[in-house]
């Protein structure tokens, strides 16, 4: 009994702690993503030092690597091995959690060390000054992370977030997931990035896309895109639902 309660009690702390650290570094990584009319006075900026080419590349370099932790982090922890060790723990109820946390860490290494690459850009809008383009780009960013969140929200966000695997073993039921169809579990294995078009949007429709800004652009969206592996009966068990749904609703 003791045992039990202890293993409760670690549960609600790891849990507890890894969505407030999340929600902290969503915040951060928003305003990361997001933010531009202050950025525009760095970017205007004209560098001076004779070796900004090869400083340049080595900020490039730098922010390659800060990736590449992350996506490294994210692949490796939502492996099926990993998984394993979970479930030989005896701990799945806390693996939701711990891998949020993990990449939030991972994420906030990425946003702390970042190497911004202001002097050489693709285009650049100067939103300070022109509110018609500042209402466009703002309004281009809420729509992005009202899809991200919506469809976080439609695939149960206490889930995703790890609240739900810790209740759920408290009130002595069973894994959530264990109770989804074997359809549902394959569908969300191979969709790894319910939000794609939302993460598009934020990264590629923004007034300053200087060069750090494009290679955190490119690079995220082809991991996104390599992770996507969507197949014809992942896409046919999305349009039966679509449809029950629609028949429920009329």
């Amino acid at each position: 009994m003791i045992k039990m309660g202890l293993s409760n009690t670690f549960g609600i702390v790891i849990c507890a702690g890894s969505f407030l650290y999340t929600f902290h570094v969503l915040y951060n990584f928003m305003y990361f993503t997001s933010a531009h009319n202050e950025n525009y006075k760095t970017l205007v900026q004209t560098p001076t030092d004779d070796n900004m080419i090869v400083i340049s590349l080595w900020k490039l370099f730098q922010n390659t690597c800060l990736l590449s932790v992350f996506m490294l982090q994210h692949s490796a922890m939502s492996s099926k091995f990993i998984k394993n060790i979970y479930e030989n723990l005896n701990i799945p109820d806390i693996e939701r959690s711990i891998y949020n946390g993990f990449s939030s860490a991972a994420l906030h290494f990425v946003i702390s060390y970042w190497q911004a690459v202001p002097w050489i850009s693709f285009w650049n809008f100067d939103t300070s000054t022109n509110n018609k383009l500042w209402i466009f780009f703002t309004c281009l960013h809420l729509l992005g992370w009202f899809i991200i969140y919506s469809g976080c929200v439609m695939l149960d966000i206490s889930e995703l977030s790890g609240l739900k695997q810790v209740y759920y073993k408290i009130s002595n039921r069973p894994c959530p997931m264990s109770t989804k169809s074997k359809e549902y579990q394959r569908y969300l294995l191979h969709m790894r990035h319910p939000s794609f078009i939302g993460f598009l949007l934020i990264l590629w429709m923004h007034p300053f896309m200087t060069l750090d800004r494009f290679l955190l652009s490119s690079i995220l969206s082809a991991y996104m895109l390599i992770m996507w592996t969507i197949d014809e009966e992942d896409c046919q068990y999305h349009a039966t639902n679509v449809y029950r749904k629609h028949r429920e609703l009329s």
